[in-house]
């Protein structure tokens, strides 16, 4: 997939303040996801989508990662908890009206501008 590779290449994105030190973050959670999941499935991960949820104790970033075992498909969740502080605005607002919200576009955006 396009953002796996994105990822794998990109060591920093361009940009200043919390907008960026939150997408640089997600690359280093997402690196360490995808070492994560290589290591407990057998099988070849095809991609992955990237979601925050708004908790009461902060904010969860969930890393999804789809892989194919043998002749089934099957999905590897890696999560952590940030705090709010660390969100840009505009995604934190959207997480607090939502109970997912999916951030992979936004994401790659980012990756593609670096």
């Amino acid at each position: 997939m396009i953002l796996t590779a994105l990822l794998l290449t990109v060591g920093v994105i361009a940009g200043i303040g919390i907008v960026a030190t939150f997408w640089n973050d997600m690359v280093d959670f997402l690196k360490s996801a995808i070492e994560k999941v290589k290591n407990l499935i057998s099988g070849v991960v095809y991609g992955f989508k990237v979601f925050i949820k708004k908790l009461a104790e902060g904010v969860k970033e969930i890393s999804r990662h789809y892989s194919k075992v043998e002749q089934h498909w099957e999905e590897t969740t890696i999560t952590r908890t940030i705090s709010e502080n660390d969100v840009p605005p505009e995604i934190l607002k959207r997480a607090e009206s939502s109970n997912e919200v999916d951030i992979t576009d936004e994401l790659e955006m980012q990756l593609e501008s670096a």
